[in-house]
């Protein structure tokens, strides 16, 4: 895809609903269909209306080739992200991509709107911290049904708690395994070495702060040998690698895991 400059006027209060990232997950055709449309949305302005959408327009619009436009304009209907309007077509409208309930949604105002790759790649690096809030959000829960503190809705969190709280997480205690790139790349449909660079963009953008884990033990006289179970090994220690884990940042933290700061 080439992306072609384009001075627009960015929204930045445009939301989208939290159900349609998560619906993204896994899917690298979705994630580029919702990123071309929130580029899309945010150049035709508040209207949202594409006057006689031909490729070639629909093609300069989003930033991207006219064959490429061809190739996801099917996606974008079956999706519903649009629809055509008027006689014979001759309107392409985007459709609205947030709930009338705003703690269904997630502010995208902060993504890179410039052209599409940069917008894909912002968008990549979201679905990574939705991602990751989840289990900030089960840490949360789980602390407030056991540990409540002075206003907090234990009653609602126990109940929270024993809906999502399931396998490794527990059901009275969290554990935090930190998220690997391999489980990254299999969640979002990538390889590690992709995973890395989108968790590198979320961190470069401070969206979230990554902290690295690892433990060692004392093997006298090892001195760089292969041990199993160890990553690596140096004059007296055997040292293993743990998955790191991230914390997202005050703006991200609120809006991701539950509509509000």
């Amino acid at each position: 895809m080439k992306a072609q400059p384009f001075c627009g006027t960015i929204f930045l209060s445009m939301q989208i609903r939290r159900n349609t990232l998560i619906s993204a997950m896994g899917d690298k055709a979705a994630q580029k269909a919702v990123s071309v449309c929130l580029l899309m949305k945010d150049r035709l302005g508040p209207s949202s209306v594409l006057h006689r959408p031909t490729l070639s327009r629909i093609a300069e619009t989003a930033g991207i080739s006219p064959s490429t436009a061809k190739r996801y304009l099917p996606l974008w209907l079956k999706l519903g992200l649009v629809e055509y309007q008027g006689t014979k077509n001759r309107v392409l409208v985007v459709k609205k991509m947030a709930s009338s309930n705003k703690h269904r949604n997630i502010e995208v105002g902060k993504l890179n709107f410039n052209s599409f790759k940069e917008l894909y790649k912002a968008f990549r690096s979201l679905l990574f911290l939705l991602l990751n809030s989840r289990k900030s959000f089960l840490k949360r829960v789980i602390r407030i049904a056991t540990n409540p503190k002075r206003g907090e809705d234990f009653k609602k969190a126990r109940k929270l708690r024993d809906h999502y709280a399931k396998g490794d997480y527990g059901k009275t205690e969290y554990t935090e395994y930190g998220l690997s790139y391999k489980t990254i790349a299999k969640k979002l449909g990538y390889c590690a070495r992709t995973a890395q660079n989108i968790v590198e963009l979320a961190v470069k953008n401070k969206w979230c702060k990554k902290v690295n884990h690892s433990t060692s033990q004392l093997l006298p006289g090892v001195c760089g040998m292969y041990v199993e179970g160890y990553t690596f090994t140096t004059h007296n220690f055997g040292w293993k690698i743990l998955a790191n884990t991230y914390e997202e940042s005050a703006y991200w933290y609120g809006i991701l895991i539950g509509g509000k700061k």
